[in-house]
């Protein structure tokens, strides 16, 4: 799979995608599309890697299987997939409230 940042081969774990790829079936499965609760309602990106020039986290979309470089803001905790619009809740690790 492609670095959507710099287009290497080695920036994203294949391992981890396929990890994800698992994980996600139980979201799906549970999901609550009429929850108030973010984490119910929308799925959280996989983080999958980092490129190797940047430094920059890739995160991997469910909806669409793609790759994409992390876009979060600052206190928000949903972002929306580059590819396929659809929101995504951002990984626990990326989230400040301070």
């Amino acid at each position: 799979m492609e670095c959507p940042v710099c287009g290497g081969e080695k920036c994203i774990r294949k391992s981890a995608v396929e990890i994800y790829k698992d994980l996600i079936e139980l979201f799906f499965k549970y999901q609550d599309k009429e929850s108030e609760v973010t984490f119910k309602k929308h799925p959280t990106v996989g983080e999958i890697g980092e490129c190797e020039k940047t430094g920059k986290k890739l995160w991997y979309c469910p909806y669409c299987d793609r790759p994409f470089p992390e876009n979060y803001e600052l206190d928000k905790v949903t972002v929306e997939c580059p590819h396929c619009k659809k929101t995504l809740c951002i990984p626990v690790s990326n989230r400040t409230f301070c």
